[in-house]
């Protein structure tokens, strides 16, 4: 399967290394119009192209086959654009998350890869991470869901915003809450349901810069009646994240003694995520102390993106026909995120809104759907 990877920064290339790995799978090419493109492509012995266009002249000039699949790693905001010029050319999709900065724009490319017989995949690759998987298969020992408390609080340089000012700008889909707060309430609906009303308060600024927010402390309420809270944060010096306390992203230090940046807290039992410690109570009535039993600690860092290759490759070879990640659960994640940011700026608890009610940008999806695909 021919591949291409759009954007060189800090997922693109973790993507090409997965591709080259596979001997069912071909790197065509790196996209890139920065620096780092060039130093990519060269890496892992592919093609670089500027720009889509500049490789569909290339296609078609040389009688080259357009690739089979291509990963888009670019600033959110350019997500959809990138991924309609694709999919009108049969080109199959994994979209970084979020999807697009807003519901209406997700939709709108769910809808046209339908019409053109996409397959899209988003990447929420913590769906695939075992630590996840380990966690979702034990839930039922917990009984009903009561609770949960959760947190991702780290602290990233300065360079990291100077890098991509995209990051820190909320109308090109950077800040706290849809970089990385997005993460994290796609697995916690995931793992226990739809998330039914938010209550946000923004975290203190301290950067200087008047765009990017910093983080917020969340209220949640699910749809099953089970309630929670959450600390969001990319300013606090701290180590309790998905990706300290799990291993899976090469840039952020392991700490392997990191415990219960979630807990889950049920009925009959708690468990709490990465150390996947299950407590319970053996005797009925509650009289005994809770006994905590270790469900499965795994010594090998876990590779997620590699899982969520390993299913987009089936998805295409028609080995699996379930999406994991799709379009509508982006969706899902990005109108949660769009709770919070009302609620912010109402200073009220805001009811998430159903997918049912989302429309796509039909001016869009009419152009496209009415353009001449060379």
């Amino acid at each position: 399967i021919s591949f291409i990877v759009i954007g060189a920064g800090l997922i693109g290339p973790r993507h090409a290394a997965h591709i080259v790995s596979r001997p069912d799978c071909k790197l065509f090419a790196i996209v890139d119009h920065s620096a780092k493109g060039p130093k990519v492509a060269q890496q892992y012995n592919s093609l670089l192209f500027k720009n889509l266009n500049e490789m569909f002249v290339y296609c078609d000039s040389n009688s080259v086959p357009y690739p089979q699949a291509a990963i888009i790693a670019t600033p959110n905001h350019t997500h959809v654009t990138l991924g309609m010029e694709l999919a009108s050319r049969g080109i199959h999709l994994l979209v970084e998350k979020p999807l697009a900065p807003n519901a209406h724009d997700c939709m709108t490319l769910i809808q046209y890869c339908y019409y053109k017989n996409v397959k899209l995949l988003v990447g929420h690759h913590r769906r695939f991470n075992p630590y996840i998987i380990t966690t979702k298969n034990n839930l039922d020992k917990l009984g009903r869901l009561v609770a949960m408390q959760g947190t991702w609080t780290l602290c990233k340089p300065p360079s990291y915003f100077l890098e991509k000012p995209w990051r820190s700008s909320i109308e090109l889909g950077g800040g706290t809450l849809l970089i990385n707060l997005i993460h994290d309430l796609d697995l916690l609906q995931y793992l226990m349901g739809p998330i039914e009303k938010v209550y946000a308060e923004l975290l203190s600024k301290q950067r200087l810069d008047r765009f990017g927010n910093e983080g917020a402390a969340l209220t949640i309420k699910f749809a099953s009646g089970c309630v929670g809270t959450f600390i969001c944060s990319d300013n606090v010096t701290s180590p309790f994240s998905f990706e300290v306390g799990t291993g899976e992203n090469p840039t952020v230090p392991f700490n392997d003694s990191i415990s219960g940046f979630y807990r889950i807290f049920g009925s009959h039992g708690t468990i709490s995520v990465p150390d996947l410690k299950l407590y319970h109570q053996y005797e009925e009535g509650g009289n005994a102390p809770a006994d905590d039993s270790p469900i499965h600690r795994y010594v090998e860092k876990p590779k997620p993106f590699d899982l969520q290759l390993d299913h987009f490759v089936n998805l295409l070879k028609g080995d699996e026909t379930e999406v994991k990640c799709s379009g509508e659960d982006a969706i899902r994640a990005l109108l949660c995120i769009e709770a919070v940011t009302k609620s912010i700026e109402t200073g009220m608890p805001q009811y998430v809104e159903s997918i049912d009610t989302i429309k796509a940008d039909f001016d869009l999806l009419n152009r496209y759907l009415e353009s001449t695909v060379h």
